[in-house]
């Protein structure tokens, strides 16, 4: 057994080895890096297993630094899990440990993992997963009647989506650059989701909930690996919320889901009790745990677990600020800021 980093020759090898394996996610396809690559331009580390030159295993890790500082390999930024996917355990161990031996002699500070788990997870996070029936009938007849009458709102009073590829991505950047400044949060840039768009081809998806005089007013991006659909995005406009739109752009995408023959539907990471929480769990999806551990190099153990689930007083002083900026100003400044949060 030898572990190598792979270079772009690999990429078809690399994606036939992700789809056969059960527990990958779209983020563990070579797309999800090389976006990252294209649009922030931080390294791509992705190390392959090989064991008589088929692949045995694959560890996707980016290099995340600031200018002049050691910074970080993680798997996988800007997603909710990545790590390692091999044949068996010990395969697993020897990609994390060459991980460790190649961050050390790059002096890298240290080495984040986030990965599905059937543990506490530590995180104060979990991800939301809907299983789905065999159709989108059999799917609305499994929602609660309030839950159904929420969906048929928006319906009645016109509103539409359109499902789509790159053409729909400038609308749906205007409804998630405006949502992002409204949470207090600096947005990824355009050019990113194009770049995942683009890479993902038939595996990725654009959505837009449009209100009836065609102004843009929810909208998503989901990304399919196997049998499951993720969705990495969702954004909708609040002022439109009495609308009921996201509800509308929900269930495309779940019916869509289940029409095409996937088995589930993944929402995507909240905080247990939270209202992302309750908006995903009204669905009938339940949570599955996640690790995101921090490793030392060089001692190989786990220096803490990267948590997220209690803003501090700094960040929340931070977010209010960010939400007084006027638009163009969020959109300039915020993807210079969103590149070095690999959360």
């Amino acid at each position: 057994m030898r572990v190598v980093r792979a270079d772009s020759s690999f990429q078809e090898v690399w994606d036939t080895f992700v789809d056969a394996h059960p527990q990958a996610g779209p983020y563990h396809r070579w797309a999800w890096s090389q976006a990252v690559r294209q649009a922030y331009g931080f390294h791509q580390v992705s190390l392959v297993a090989l064991r008589e030159d088929q692949v045995a295993g694959v560890l996707p890790l980016v290099h995340m630094k600031l200018p002049g500082a050691r910074g970080r390999l993680v798997s996988l930024p800007y997603c909710d899990f990545g790590g390692p996917l091999s044949v068996d355990e010990g395969t697993n161990t020897l990609l994390i440990e060459y991980a460790m031996e190649f961050a050390e002699a790059q002096s890298v500070k240290e080495v984040v993992l986030r990965r599905q788990t059937a543990g506490a997870s530590g995180t104060g996070k979990v991800l939301m997963r809907l299983a789905l029936p065999e159709s989108s009938t059999l799917l609305m007849q499994s929602f609660s009647a309030k839950l159904r009458s929420q969906i048929k709102k928006p319906q009645r009073e016109g509103l539409t989506v359109i499902r789509g590829g790159e053409e729909l991505l400038e609308h749906f950047y205007r409804v998630f650059a405006k949502n992002m400044r409204d949470l207090g949060s600096p947005a990824h840039s355009l050019g990113w989701f194009t770049r995942v768009v683009r890479g993902f081809q038939d595996f990725g998806r654009v959505w837009v909930a449009y209100l009836p005089d065609g102004r843009p007013a929810a909208a998503a991006i989901t990304l399919d690996q196997g049998r499951v659909t993720y969705v990495p995005w969702a954004s909708s406009v609040r002022e439109y919320n009495p609308h009921n739109p996201n509800m509308l752009l929900y269930w495309a995408m779940l019916s869509g889901a289940a029409e095409a023959g996937q088995r589930a539907f993944e929402f995507g990471r909240c905080t247990p009790g939270e209202g992302t929480h309750r908006f995903k769990k009204q669905w009938g999806a339940e949570p599955l745990d996640l690790a995101w551990d921090v490793y030392d190099p060089a001692t190989r153990k786990v220096k803490c677990a990267e948590s997220g689930a209690r803003a501090s007083t700094l960040r929340r002083m931070a977010e209010s600020c960010w939400r007084r900026l006027p638009l163009w100003a969020a959109n300039v400044a915020g993807p210079l800021l969103r590149r070095y949060i690999s959360l």
